[in-house]
């Protein structure tokens, strides 16, 4: 497991003796040598490849049994706390390997494993108005827990204007240029005033995203007054949510 990693130069020496040893005269010998040369490229950029994932193990010997021996330990934790399903220990022995050892794949696959588990432990189906102001979605997420959204339906934005049509007031304008008339948009907020100034998202169907905040998930339809509007989103979301 943390075997250094080697590899032989000598392959690469008689490589380049042979090449030297054989005169180009034909355009068959020119060929192959092309393709020896081709070989030996692409084995260097394995290795380096290679090279480049291993862990970064310390030198002193001393210091080095002991690393090896707080990963060992740190593994079995991590599996321990998946086969007794606390999550959340897990994630956070696998997320301290991987600060500790970047990319080391044991912990990698390990965190990727426990990612994926909490995104589908809990899930709820909701559905949003589209003549509702903000509504609450009934999921409160974790911050730094993984989030899927699946988004189905169609609605309909209402409006009736003159011929000078509707201006959007400046202080009503969205920041995030992707948010536009009728774009189903979320936040995430613990107080009325929270809703009222936090900065929404936009919502699209099959998008991942991590929890920055623990608080209750609300959503609507981007628009200055909803009412008049038709249609629901019906809204699955799968997380590891807050109690």
């Amino acid at each position: 497991m943390f075997s250094t990693f080697r590899y032989s130069f000598a392959a690469a020496a008689v490589g380049l003796l042979f090449i030297s040893a054989v005169s180009a005269q034909s355009p068959s010998q020119r060929r192959d040598i092309r393709q020896v040369q081709q070989a030996q490229q692409r084995m260097q950029q394995q290795m380096r490849a290679a090279a480049e994932n291993q862990p970064q193990l310390p030198n002193d010997p001393q210091l080095l049994n002991l690393h090896k021996e707080f990963i060992a330990k740190a593994e079995r934790l991590a599996m321990e706390y998946e086969r007794k399903k606390e999550l959340d220990k897990a994630r956070e022995v696998y997320e301290s390997l991987v600060r500790l050892v970047p990319k080391y794949g044991t912990a990698e696959d390990g965190l990727n494993r426990i990612l994926s588990n909490q995104r589908v432990q809990d899930r709820r189906l909701t559905d949003i108005e589209a003549n509702q102001q903000w509504q609450a979605t009934g999921v409160a997420l974790r911050e730094g827990m993984p989030v899927h959204i699946e988004v189905k339906g169609t609605w309909k934005v209402i409006l009736e204007t003159g011929a000078e049509g509707i201006e959007i007031p400046e202080k009503l304008r969205p920041r995030d240029g992707r948010i536009k008339l009728g774009t189903l948009i979320g936040v995430v907020a613990n107080t009325p005033a929270e809703l009222a100034e936090e900065r929404p998202f936009v919502v699209e169907n099959g998008m991942n995203f991590t929890a920055k905040k623990t608080g209750r998930l609300y959503m609507r339809m981007f628009d200055i007054d909803p009412s008049d509007n038709e249609g629901k989103m019906y809204v699955l979301i799968q997380s590891t949510f807050a109690q």
